[in-house]
C-alpha cells in the first residue's frame, strides 16, 4: 500500500470504483486504487508465441488467423480474444529460454521502422511485404501478388508495419495487470465479479468488449495515476553520466541500463529507472510531495558482479546513502522526506570494483503525493513525451 506496511494477502475482489479487496484468510481489508503501489509480482512468458503490442504489453496466446484487419488469438486463460492490427507491433513465435534473449527479440519488435510488414527468420534473415495470415502450420508473406508460406518453425518473429501502428492518445492507462501464463496488460475498467476478473485492454480500442479470466489467474495489479507518481513517466530535468573510464550509459525508463526489462531477485519489475555508476538524476518538484520511495538493486543481469553506492539528496542535501549494494543482494526499500522540497537528485557512485557491471536499478522509483479525500484522484502532472533519454 502506499502507506503502511507491506503485507500478505490473495485479492479477493475489485470493485466497479476500482477500489481492491484482501483478504489474508481471517479479515479483508480495502485499499482503493490510488492508494495501492502494487500487489503481486509479473510472470514471464514461458513459451512462445508472445503478441507484443505497441504500448508495450505482452499477450501470450496462440495465433488463430488474420482477417478483417484484426488478429484473433486463442488464449489459455482468455479464450478468443481480437486486437485490431494497428494495437500489434509483431508477434515473436520462437520465444527466446533466456531473460536475454526475450528482451533483445521484444525490443527489436518494438523499435522497428519502415513502411512495411516484415518475417524476422530463425537464421537471422528478413523478408519484407504484406503478413496475409500466421496460422498454426505457417506464415504466409504476400510480396508483390506473390504469396510465400514460411513454416513457423522457420520464423523467429513477424513485424507488422511500424507506419500504421497507433499512435498513444487519449488519457493514460489506469492500471497494469499480469497473468499466471504471461500476459502483461495496461487496463481500463478492472473489475470482477461471479469468480472472473474482467476489464478491457488499452490495445483493444474504443468500443472493445470486456475481456475475462478466471480471477485466480491474476497474479499482478499496479495502478497508475494515484498518489504514487512513478519518475518513469516524468522526464528529469538533469541527467549526468560521468563515465569510469570513455563509455558513456544512458539511463532508461522502466528498462535497466542495458535496454532490459527490470529484474531483481529473481522477480520482474514493469516500473523503474535503469542508469550505471557514476550518475545524477535530477527532478524539480513542481507540486507538494510528502515522500521518495523505491527498492535498491543491481539487475540481474549483473549476477553476482556490481558494487555500488546509492544516494539520494533533496535541495542538494544528502539525505541518504546505502551500504555498498552487490549483485545478487536482495532490493533494499528506501524511503525519504520530501515535505516542502523542491529538488530531488538521485545518485549511484561507484563501489568497490571500479565500474564492472554496475548495473543499479531503482525499482518502482516514485512520488508520494499528500492524501487526498477518499476515491479523489489529483490531476496529473506533466508526463514525459519522448520514450528516448535527454542528455
Amino acid at each position: 500500500p502506499v502507506d503502511g506496511e507491506p503485507f500478505s494477502a490473495r485479492l479477493a475482489g475489485v470493485k466497479a470504483d476500482g477500489e481492491l479487496i484482501f483478504s489474508d484468510g481471517t479479515m479483508q481489508r480495502s485499499i482503493p486504487a490510488n492508494a495501492l503501489v502494487r500487489w503481486g509480482a509479473p510472470v514471464e512468458p514461458a513459451r512462445g508465441p508472445v503478441a507484443v503490442l505497441t504500448d508495450g504489453g505482452l499477450l501470450s496466446a496462440e495465433v488463430a488467423r488474420i482477417d478483417a484487419g484484426q488478429v484473433a488469438f486463442e488464449s489459455d486463460s482468455l479464450g478468443e480474444v481480437r486486437l485490431p492490427l494497428e494495437s500489434l507491433a509483431g508477434i515473436i513465435l520462437a520465444w527466446p529460454s533466456d531473460p536475454a534473449g526475450q528482451d533483445r527479440i521484444i525490443g527489436r519488435v518494438l523499435a522497428a521502422e519502415g513502411p512495411s510488414d516484415r518475417v524476422l527468420l530463425a537464421n537471422g534473415d528478413r523478408l519484407t511485404g504484406v503478413v496475409a495470415d500466421v496460422n498454426g502450420r505457417d506464415v504466409r508473406l504476400d510480396t508483390d501478388g506473390k504469396i510465400s508460406r514460411l513454416p513457423r518453425d522457420c520464423v523467429a518473429a513477424v513485424v507488422f508495419n511500424p507506419a500504421l501502428r497507433a499512435q498513444p492518445g487519449g488519457p493514460a492507462p489506469r492500471t497494469w495487470i499480469g497473468l499466471d501464463e504471461g500476459t502483461q496488460l495496461p487496463v481500463d475498467r478492472l473489475a470482477s465479479t461471479d469468480g472472473l476478473i474482467r476489464f478491457v485492454p488499452r490495445g483493444a480500442g474504443v468500443n472493445a468488449k470486456p475481456w475475462s479470466t478466471d480471477a485466480r489467474r491474476l497474479v499482478f495489479v499496479q495502478p497508475l495515476g494515484g498518489r504514487a507518481e512513478y519518475l518513469s513517466d516524468r522526464a528529469p530535468d538533469g541527467y549526468r553520466h560521468v563515465p569510469y573510464l570513455d563509455l558513456q550509459w544512458p539511463y532508461h525508463n522502466d528498462r535497466n541500463v542495458l535496454g532490459g526489462r527490470l529484474r531483481a531477485g529473481g522477480r520482474m519489475y514493469l516500473k523503474g529507472l535503469g542508469v550505471h555508476s557514476m550518475a545524477r538524476l535530477t527532478y524539480r518538484l513542481d507540486e507538494p510531495f510528502d515522500r521518495f520511495e523505491a527498492e535498491l538493486a543491481l539487475d540481474d543481469a549483473a549476477g553476482a558482479g556490481g558494487n555500488v553506492r546509492y544516494h539520494v539528496y533533496v535541495d542538494r542535501r544528502r539525505t541518504f546513502s546505502s551500504e555498498p549494494v552487490r549483485g545478487g543482494d536482495p532490493p533494499a526499500a528506501v524511503r525519504v522526506d520530501l515535505a516542502g522540497a523542491k529538488r530531488l537528485d538521485l545518485v549511484v557512485d561507484y563501489g568497490q570494483r571500479a565500474d564492472q557491471l554496475d548495473y543499479a536499478n531503482w525499482l518502482d522509483a516514485r512520488l508520494i503525493r499528500p492524501e487526498t479525500p477518499r476515491n479523489q484522484i489529483p490531476p496529473p502532472t506533466r508526463r514525459q513525451t519522448q520514450s528516448e533519454p535527454r542528455p
